[in-house]
């Protein structure tokens, strides 16, 4: 081998050494600065952040404008893609009650890990106002729902007026050992720095209380103790549940009349929203004939 060649080996070398050396730094640089960041605007509202550069300057400037929430190494940062079964934290007690630790926010909010679809894992803020669970795009994307184009969708009120939102069907929410099926939820592409809102179409599937001060959330079975069940929920909880996509269908039925009549531009999104409930509710009626619920507990539509 030529004195030429060699050379030119021993610069290769010395290259690929330098530039690992250059990732290994890259990577410890951004593992020190890994955190989650709040600020709260000049109107009051709350954004968080994992990248403090997205935070405007005039709160930046602000030494008490901008609060760091420190995570634990290893917790969790972003949704990663799981290659394994994913595990949340969270106990069982001897009642079937699950208690879940919830994360501190700022603002007297809290957040939660909960898996989607069992394979997803987003960390959303505890929101008892929240009708739906709400979900940023980019957790829609993960889940693979995505695009929303011509969706089903739900006119929501919000700070700017009325913004329509694509609504979509979660097959699984899994927060700790506490799971329920078949849950409603709604894209909003305004969110940024969180995964989303948990809301009232997962909690309300329990009994359930929040203690802020030891920073717990218990989620309680819909039984009553040696109370009959059928796939795991108690026969008031499937009647419920029916009553409430009959009144939801009938209700958004009307409503997408009303817009068709009125040549909306959005009618054809909410005749959308009612086949959606009219399919969630014959895959409730599924799932009731093969759990075999009683009929008492079944009305029809």
């Amino acid at each position: 081998m030529s004195a030429r060649s060699k050379l030119n080996r021993v610069f290769c070398k010395f290259v690929v050494q330098f530039a690992l050396v250059l990732f290994v730094v890259f990577f410890a640089v951004q593992a020190s600065l890994a955190g989650i960041f709040s600020y709260r605007d000049d109107k009051g509202a709350i954004h968080f952040t994992d990248d403090i550069s997205k935070i405007p300057k005039q709160y930046r400037d602000n030494e008490q404008g901008v609060r760091k929430h420190r995570e634990a190494r290893g917790a969790y940062r972003a949704t990663p893609k799981p290659s394994a079964a994913i595990e949340l934290p969270g106990s069982v007690s001897s009642n079937g009650e699950v208690q879940i630790p919830l994360i501190p926010a700022g603002g007297g909010n809290f957040l939660v890990d909960t898996i989607l679809n069992g394979r997803v894992k987003a960390r959303l803020m505890l929101d008892t106002g929240a009708s739906l669970i709400t979900l940023t795009e980019e957790i829609g994307n993960k889940l693979g729902i995505s695009p929303y184009s011509g969706a089903a969708e739900l006119p929501f009120n919000t700070a700017g007026g009325e913004d329509w939102m694509p609504l979509v069907a979660l097959d699984m929410v899994a927060v700790g050992s506490a799971e329920t099926r078949l849950v409603e939820a709604s894209i909003n592409s305004h969110i940024k720095g969180i995964d989303g809102l948990l809301g009232m179409s997962f909690l309300g599937d329990f009994r359930f209380e929040i203690d802020r001060t030891n920073k717990r959330l218990t989620l309680k079975p819909p039984q009553n103790q040696n109370e009959l069940v059928w796939d795991g929920k108690p026969g008031n909880w499937w009647k419920s549940r029916f009553e409430h996509y009959d009144t939801t269908i009938k209700g958004y039925s009307s409503r997408a009349s009303f817009l068709q009549r009125r040549g909306h531009a959005k009618a054809p999104n909410m005749q959308k929203t009612v086949d959606f409930y009219k399919k969630l509710r014959q895959k409730l009626e599924t799932r009731a004939s093969i759990s075999g619920v009683p009929a008492r507990f079944r009305p029809s539509s």
